[in-house]
């Protein structure tokens, strides 16, 4: 029996670190894959399914030139407790807009990719 592919578009595996979820600090919070239309995030906050999402991803700066980041807004659509930590979640969100920067965020994230 083959697998199903649910998933309207391909996920790019990841690690990038995200800064805050709408606005509060999140260490040790991170995407650990993304698409133009959604993302995973693992982290140590619950989120409930159906909450409004505003993620912070802070760019680690190489040059001056290349401070910044990305803020990226969307919905919680799933949630799991991460095993065997379960003081850790993976959370599946949906962007609000399709994020049409993916690739230049993952291209400015390239050093972090898995």
């Amino acid at each position: 029996m083959g697998f199903l592919e649910r998933r309207r578009e391909a996920r790019v595996r990841c690690v990038l670190g995200v800064g805050a979820i709408n606005g509060r600090s999140c260490p040790d919070t991170y995407l650990v894959d993304i698409s133009s239309i959604g993302a995973q995030l693992e982290t140590g906050h619950s989120l409930a399914i159906g909450e409004a999402v505003e993620l912070d991803l802070p760019q680690l700066a190489e040059t001056p030139e290349a401070k910044g980041g990305h803020q990226v807004a969307g919905r919680v659509v799933w949630v799991k407790e991460a095993a065997p930590d379960l003081q850790r979640y993976h959370i599946g969100l949906t962007f609000s807009q399709p994020l049409r920067e993916a690739t230049k965020i993952l291209a400015n994230f390239r050093y972090r990719l898995v």
